[in-house]
């Protein structure tokens, strides 16, 4: 194991601190923090690039403006990431499956309080968001077979639970 720092993480307590692999590999780091989710008032967790890898507080800026957050729970989360659209500017997507969803939606928690809307198709339990999150990890973007879904930012997108 290596103690390579090129992603920071939070959890919604606001902990947060750089992902190292001083304890386990990155992937069973990822799996382990994904399965916190739904915890001790635990409903979000974000990883972004770090913009200095060389200091120890270097996390607290991003190399970028891109990220990938989950919210919910181990058995129910949805995942979102942002990332450069085609058109240069970053916009924010909701993580799916290629099957088309079926119609119907369901609310994941991401506070005590407050709750966001999401299709069939988009909902992971833990260990399937800790393959996005790999994956995003190593290459700052989401790979095949997943589907992206653009959020309209100009519209409320949560709403009370």
């Amino acid at each position: 194991m290596t103690n390579r720092r090129t992603h920071a993480q939070q959890f919604t307590s606001g902990q947060m601190g750089w992902i190292t692999e001083n304890r386990r590999p990155a992937s069973e780091h990822l799996r382990l923090m994904l399965r916190l989710l739904g915890t001790e008032n635990e409903h979000t967790y974000v990883i972004w690039r770090g913009a200095d890898s060389r200091s120890i507080v270097g996390f607290r800026e991003r190399a970028t403006d891109s990220f990938m957050q989950a919210a919910g729970s181990a058995d129910a989360m949805t995942v979102e990431v942002r990332l450069p659209g085609p058109d240069g500017e970053s916009h924010l997507y909701t993580v799916g499956r290629p099957e088309p969803a079926d119609g119907r939606t369901t609310l994941i928690p991401i506070s005590d309080d407050r709750a966001v809307r999401v299709f069939s198709n988009e909902i992971f339990t833990a260990d399937e968001a800790a393959v996005i999150f790999y994956t995003y990890y190593l290459t700052d973007a989401v790979s095949q077979p997943y589907v992206l879904r653009e959020l309209d930012l100009s519209n409320e997108l949560s709403e009370e639970r």
